[in-house]
């Protein structure tokens, strides 16, 4: 691997200079750091950040941590989106990402533990948010700086990045009674009851109330349970669901049982291609990679908890497709 010393070499100066070129250090004549850089780019040398960092004790790199929920969830173009609009963040900063990924939150306290001991990574991004949650904890307790994707569910300190769930809700149920005209929809959610899934069916509910609509809810999970549901309530004519997936599981199991296409569905993320489902699907598109960016800006800003009521909180807007 090419070295500063190398390029010091080629250059025929000192590895001080060298070092002070290509970090722009006016000490150096702008011509001298214009050559150097020249020759660094044409060898094609990578100054060695995360080196530089650990000095400081940093590592140049920033943990994001998945929820334990599902290990599919790296999958979910949501996810991928996230991690795009972050990554692009971090690139800028000469940080990179390191991921943490468990099946049960003892071991991923265990990855995030060791990310900072022996990984000396001292910032985090956490894809979600979880009331008495052991990693939230423990990064607070090392007084290491994070982010959450989602509103704090029990510190209202925390620096997060979120939509308005409650707002998303609230349009995506007008559009399913209104412009779609559906009688009675049922609102599908995880078995995991987040803060997410939590906001937008109270936004579900407050419309249905409006409509003067029964508020028809169905946790996914145990599939003969979730059949009999199906079975039990025949006048379903029209879901919202809190992600793209969770409706097409929902639509899979109700054409179990009744022969239906073009069903009314909206759900959110935007995260399935075109022609996957034939329903009637219109997604709530959350612009995660914004979200992505929104998150590496606030983890890398000068501001401090406590500096305001709601110190960390970004909303991103959502759209109807």
């Amino acid at each position: 691997m090419l070295t500063i010393r190398d390029i010091a070499a080629k250059a025929g100066v000192s590895v001080s200079t060298a070092s002070r070129a290509l970090n722009n250090n006016p000490r150096i004549s702008q011509a001298t750091r214009e050559r150097i850089q020249a020759l660094a780019d044409a060898e094609g040398y990578l100054p060695n950040y995360n080196a530089k960092n650990l000095t400081a004790g940093e590592a140049n790199a920033v943990g994001v941590v998945f929820p334990t929920a599902n290990h599919t969830l790296p999958e979910n173009p949501f996810y991928i989106d996230l991690l795009r609009g972050i990554n692009t963040q971090l690139v800028q900063r000469q940080y990179v990402l390191s991921v943490a990924i468990s099946k049960t939150p003892e071991d991923l306290l265990k990855n995030v533990k060791s990310m900072v001991a022996q990984g000396k990574i001292k910032r985090f991004i956490l894809f979600y948010a979880q009331a008495d949650d052991p990693i939230t904890n423990f990064l607070r307790q090392h007084k290491l700086r994070f982010v959450t994707i989602g509103h704090p569910a029990d510190h209202a300190e925390d620096f997060f990045v979120d939509n308005d769930n409650l707002q998303a809700g609230i349009g995506g149920a007008t559009y399913l009674l209104d412009q779609l005209a559906v009688k009675h929809p049922v609102f599908v959610e995880s078995e995991h009851d987040w803060g997410y899934e939590q906001q937008r069916r109270e936004g579900y509910e407050r419309v249905t109330a409006e409509f003067n609509v029964e508020p028809l809810t169905c946790k996914l999970g145990e599939l003969n349970r979730v059949r009999l549901f199906i079975k039990q309530h025949p006048e379903i004519d029209g879901i919202m669901a809190t992600d793209d997936y969770n409706a097409i599981e929902f639509y899979r199991l109700l054409r179990e049982q009744y022969d239906i296409s073009r069903f009314p569905v909206v759900s959110f993320n935007h995260s399935l291609p075109d022609g996957l489902t034939d329903a009637d699907l219109h997604s709530v598109d959350l612009f995660p990679e914004k979200m992505g960016s929104a998150t590496v800006a606030l983890l890398f800003s000068d501001r401090e908890p406590l500096e305001s009521p709601t110190p960390g909180q970004i909303k991103i807007p959502y759209e109807i497709k």
